[in-house]
């Protein structure tokens, strides 16, 4: 693909020859015909180095490049388009597999893909250029939108709704029944049946192994373009704001209302019934217990704080022997002047 090929379908600014570029690595990886990109002037250095034909680079960073150069504002962005590009989801090919058992009611957009062993409910709609993979089992009543991509052993309940454009990665599990149970006098838990379903919204990826639970009464909700690891749990009722990014063995509870654009770290903690604001950062391995009202960075197990009072915190507790020792020293002097510690 030429240069100019890919800033007709990106934008950015050609200098230097309009070559052909096959693929896109970083600058270590990059092989004659490949394409790479800097995004810090601390891999500057590197580039002399790279064996790549071309490079994606912000214009201030233009004369130090001897190589073709597509000028972008945001060469990591701009990356992922290209690689993008070059790395598409594979395509299966357009037909439904004889082994594949769907129901007599349900309705099959146009240019689909369903592999062997998949099973699809009752009053199932699939919008047009979905591909299947093998041994996915949707259940009656499901909605999936135009040109989503469910790969090998996805388990879909029923009342799920799945946008256009949506990636559900291996071995998800969408819908099945939230945590709900009423306790008796005794003790003994009765199961309240959920019922509500889960809607995903456009342009959400789905890791693999993550879990959403189906709502209660109303449906869980994942909005447009949130971005979910794998290994993670969403529990009943829960809403994900768009475009906020969850990151692996996150486990969310019921009820909890997580705001628009926020950050999730690795193996974070939200209890149930917690609302998190808009633009939000929990750190890895953060509990989450009460409401977060301000965006900021919040970090620490428990409790939570703000990212700036906890580091002060950490700082003081590696400082703690020594406090210890001094004031023990301290002690001793005032022992020694004036008597024991009960001041005899």
């Amino acid at each position: 693909m030429l240069l100019t090929e890919i800033i007709a379908k990106l934008g950015g600014k050609l200098v230097g020859a309009d070559i052909n570029v096959n693929s896109i690595k970083s600058l270590d990886l990059a092989a004659p015909g490949e394409i790479t990109f800097i995004s810090e002037s601390k891999f500057l250095p590197k580039i002399k180095s790279s064996q790549a034909s071309a490079v994606i680079i912000k214009e201030e960073f233009i004369s130090d490049i001897t190589i073709p150069a597509i000028v972008v504002a945001d060469p990591f962005l701009y990356y992922a388009q290209v690689s993008q590009i070059f790395n598409p989801i594979l395509q299966l090919e357009r037909k439904i597999s004889s082994s594949a058992k769907i129901d007599i009611s349900c309705k099959i957009g146009n240019n689909c893909a369903i592999s062997d062993n998949v099973v699809i409910g009752k009053n199932v709609v699939i919008g047009d250029n979905t591909q299947i993979y093998p041994n996915v089992v949707i259940n009656d009543n499901v909605i999936i939108g135009n040109n989503v991509t469910l790969f090998a052993n996805i388990s879909i309940y029923s009342k799920v709704m799945i946008g256009n454009n949506t990636v559900v990665h291996a071995g998800v599990v969408i819908g099945a029944d939230g945590f709900g149970y009423a306790p008796d006098k005794k003790g003994v838990r009765h199961k309240i049946p959920q019922v509500g379903g889960v809607k995903i919204g456009n342009n959400v990826e789905i890791g693999a192994n993550t879990t959403i639970d189906g709502g209660t009464f109303s449906p869980t909700i994942i909005e447009d373009g949130v971005v979910i690891d794998n290994l993670v749990q969403i529990a009943h009722n829960v809403t994900i704001g768009s475009h906020t990014a969850i990151a692996a063995n996150t486990g969310i509870a019921g009820s909890t209302k997580i705001g628009k654009f926020c950050i999730i770290a690795g193996h974070a903690g939200i209890g149930d019934h917690v609302n998190i604001c808009d633009y939000a950062v929990v750190g890895g391995l953060t509990g989450v217990g009460r409401d977060i009202t301000k965006p900021g960075l919040y970090t620490s197990s428990y409790p939570f704080n703000e990212f700036k009072e906890h580091a002060k915190i950490a700082i003081r507790l590696k400082s703690l022997n020594d406090m210890f020792l001094r004031i023990k020293a301290l002690e001793d002097k005032y022992n020694k002047y004036f008597g024991d510690n009960n001041g005899q």
